[in-house]
């Protein structure tokens, strides 16, 4: 956030920045009680980053972009056989207990090779739920809200 935001700060705040309807939906009606809030926010104040391939990074696993045409099973096969290989490959070199930084360097350089790209709207594939991460929330920056109820 450092490098990408013209703010600073200590605090990382989470929006949804992009979601398919029925999704929120369906989050809003296992929050009943919380407040929605609609914010607007300047493109520079805000990091974007795909939300499903961020778990690549929260889980330290290699990032495995859509290829163009690939059917979603032919997706499901390849992800499932690249973490078999990549697991296979710490267990091996008797990593996979320890954290990133004790990987060989070779296995730690290939997980942390695609997170760059998950903060580029550009390689976004289907599965097109973006989230925002910002320093701060203005009062400014909230156009409206409302009480979630069942």
């Amino acid at each position: 956030m450092a490098t990408k935001l013209s703010t600073i700060g200590d605090g990382a705040l989470w929006f949804w920045a992009k979601i398919r309807r029925q999704d929120l939906v369906d989050l809003c009606r296992q929050s009943a009680g919380e407040v929605l809030l609609t914010c607007m926010v300047p493109r520079d104040r805000a990091m974007l980053s795909h939300f499903g391939d961020w778990h690549s990074v929260l889980n330290e696993s290699p990032l495995a972009p859509e290829i163009p045409g690939e059917s979603d099973e032919e997706l499901e096969a390849r992800l499932n056989r690249m973490f078999d290989d990549f697991e296979d490959r710490l267990r091996a070199a008797g990593a996979r207990d320890l954290g990133r930084p004790h990987w060989p360097e070779d296995l730690r350089a290939e997980v942390e090779q695609g997170w760059e790209s998950i903060l580029e709207p550009g390689n976004y594939g289907r599965f097109g739920s973006w989230q925002a991460t910002k320093h701060e929330l203005r009062a400014d920056d909230v156009v409206g809200a409302v009480r979630l109820e069942r």
